[in-house]
């Protein structure tokens, strides 16, 4: 049996910003970097892509009118407290893409940080640990106020999960979970009033 490159060459799962900027898009769009470890992304499912579709329309109608708020779909994020260890490559970054961000609006051809998101919003299956766990665990790291797991049992919306940072401003605590209706107040005066049903509408 022949082995993956990675098997004898760890080095080879390794991606510096740089390697990865020089990416093809359709390429970079198929993975996530942890600590300047490449990880790979499942293509998201047509529910998937509905619910994201619909939860942006629901989300960017309920913007406030100042400050600017913008309101993205599966974009790059980088993290602002970044793992300072060196390799020979450089310094080990992480990017995650989340599937739908909230943040302050952006200068023209400004990269979106994990410093201007205030709500991260993933659309998971029932057994995705890096949403639950990694993730979770991360973007509060990263400072992000609001974390939202809209959990799907096959094609249709279970319930969604809704995390807040508590008083040491890194960890998550659980604030709610919503069911057949995401209901809630989000930073800057966002009122979202949703059924799961509109969200999973094609």
């Amino acid at each position: 049996m022949r082995l993956p490159v990675w098997a004898t060459d760890p080095a080879s799962m390794l991606i510096t910003e740089e390697q990865y900027e020089a990416l093809p898009a359709d390429i970079a769009r198929t993975i996530e970097v942890v600590d300047g470890r490449v990880i790979f992304c499942q293509s998201p499912t047509p529910e998937h892509r509905t619910v994201s579709f619909n939860l942006t329309a629901a989300l960017k109608g309920a913007r406030p009118k100042g400050p600017c708020v913008a309101v993205l779909q599966d974009t790059d994020m980088w993290y602002v407290y970044a793992n300072v260890r060196k390799s020979a490559e450089g310094k080990h970054f992480t990017l995650r893409r989340p599937d739908v961000s909230v943040l302050w609006c952006l200068k023209p051809r400004a990269r979106m940080t994990s410093a201007d998101v205030f709500v991260a919003i993933e659309i998971s299956s029932t057994n995705t640990e890096t949403d639950f766990a990694d993730k979770k665990a991360e973007y509060a790291r990263q400072g992000i106020e609001v974390y939202l797991i809209v959990v799907m049992a096959e094609s249709r919306i279970h319930s969604v999960e809704e995390y807040r940072l508590d008083w040491s401003k890194r960890n998550y605590q659980l604030a709610a979970v919503h069911r057949e209706a995401l209901r809630t107040s989000l930073p800057e005066g966002m009122l979202i009033d949703v059924s799961f049903t509109e969200l999973e509408l094609n």
